[in-house]
């Protein structure tokens, strides 16, 4: 999981550097496409119904919303936090649709990670505009989805799952980036330069092949509480790599909105083990 902590918050400063140089809907098209070449080293890990699931959910919408906004309408590291939002709306998702409780400790951290997001919305530092928040919040909800998926297949190699997922986003990703980003795609692939290629391939395998493959086995062999509270070191992370390498700094009151949100995380996913005790 630290491995995955390291991976993931990282991870945001690499796609600011290659959003610097391709347009988002292209940028998720082409970080997949060439792990295609992996699959000649996979067999298939399980039906075309959950690699169509996890294609679409986690490798499409997540990084489709999630690049849309970091275009430029939210920063690498509060991208890194909002983006975690993932774990309560997982929690509340696993209550509607397989009956799973919520306790009264996590519904008190979701409504508080709520009031924090809510807060981000108005405290108007510059760092994340209302159309970002929306659409990172959409990659988040997309996420979530795709957690029920995997939390449902226990057993399947996640790396290959992940891997054969990436069949999903190119073709879709291609057509979109032609009607909405321009019609000269594969000008923009060709004017990459050295360090915008550094930064798809390192999104690629430490995110998806690295990352989600760690992720989505952890999910399948322990419960959700056990997994899902490391997740809140990827915001820590983020806004850190972030500081250092980019030079991002936030406002007093994205700052005190970050806190909240940390704090309705923290109590949604280790709530419950305190409420034992």
């Amino acid at each position: 999981m630290l491995l995955v902590v390291l991976a993931w918050g990282s991870n945001f400063t690499a796609m600011r550097f290659a959003l610097d140089e391709l347009p988002p809907l292209l940028f998720v098209g082409l970080r997949f496409a060439i792990l295609l070449p992996l699959i000649a080293f996979f067999p298939k890990p399980a039906g075309w119904g959950a690699i169509l699931a996890i294609g679409l959910l986690i490798n499409t919408g997540q990084f489709a919303f999630l690049f849309s906004a970091m275009k430029a309408d939210v920063s690498a590291g509060l991208a890194s936090l909002i983006i975690q939002s993932q774990a309560p709306m997982t929690i509340v998702l696993a209550a509607l649709l397989f009956g799973e409780r919520v306790r009264p400790v996590q519904a008190a951290g979701i409504a508080l990670a709520c009031a924090g997001l809510a807060f981000f919305g108005i405290s108007g530092g510059g760092n994340v505009t209302g159309l970002g928040l929306s659409l990172v919040l959409c990659g988040a909800l997309s996420w979530a989805c795709g957690n029920l998926v995997l939390r449902r297949l226990p057993g399947v190699d996640m790396t290959a799952l992940f891997i054969w997922a990436s069949l999903v986003p190119p073709l879709p990703m291609l057509g979109f980036s032609v009607l909405i980003e321009g019609p000269a795609p594969f000008a923009d692939i060709a004017a990459l330069t050295a360090q915008g290629w550094i930064a798809v391939v390192y999104v690629a395998l430490l995110s998806t092949v690295l990352g989600y493959s760690i992720w989505g086995t952890l999910l399948a062999r322990h419960p959700a509480a056990a997994i899902t509270p490391f997740a809140l070191l990827i915001p820590v992370v983020g806004l850190s790599v972030a500081a250092l390498v980019l030079g991002e700094t936030v406002s007093r009151g994205e700052a005190a909105a970050a806190v909240v949100v940390l704090a309705g995380l923290a109590l949604a996913v280790l709530g419950p083990r305190f409420a034992r005790r």
